[in-house]
């Protein structure tokens, strides 16, 4: 019965691992990973051992929502910086979708595919509704381009914040 037991703990902590891994895999191609890691997190709690806490899972969650909060406004935010309309930041949000399932799908190429699809995506949309509103190519594009630099720095901001929440995770684990 004890190896048993130990067999579960060995196998709920791989769980917790493979989680933080799978949340950082997520992150890399576009994705939020860190619910993962979060779902990690209350693994790891659930386990027995002294961390993380109610406090660090709550932070966590913190994380996670101003992670997906900024995901969503990244590309508006980007286009108005340039003087764009709120329509073309929706139509670069849904183009960036689009753009990152069907770069997933069409160029299979683990996070090349989706990450040139949603950036593509995401020009592509804010661009056609800025040169239907200011009937101007160079201007259009200026604004486009707004939404692509956004979204870079939206995925370097969700790889940090994934890739932290796992540093936090490991040394409070490791120290513990």
């Amino acid at each position: 019965m004890a190896v048993l037991a130990h067999a579960a703990e060995w196998a709920g902590w791989a769980g917790v691992w493979l989680l933080c891994a799978a949340g950082m895999g997520l992150s890399l191609l576009t994705i939020s990973g860190t619910w993962l890691v979060l779902a990690a997190g209350v693994l790891a709690r659930l386990l027995g051992g002294g961390f993380p806490g109610w406090g660090t899972l709550a932070a966590f969650g913190g994380v996670c929502v101003a992670v997906e909060a900024g995901e969503w406004y990244s590309s508006s935010w980007g286009i108005t910086k340039r003087g764009g309309s709120g329509a073309a930041g929706w139509m670069s949000l849904l183009g960036g979708i689009a753009g990152a399932v069907l770069g997933g799908i069409f160029i299979p190429l683990a996070i090349v595919g989706p990450l040139a699809g949603m950036l593509a995506g995401s020009f592509l949309g804010a661009y056609a509704v800025e040169r239907h509103r200011l009937r101007r190519n160079g201007a259009a594009a200026h604004v486009a381009m707004g939404a692509v630099w956004a979204q870079l720095g939206m995925l370097v901001l969700k790889v940090a914040a994934t890739a932290g929440m796992i540093a936090w995770l490991v040394a409070g684990v490791a120290v513990s």
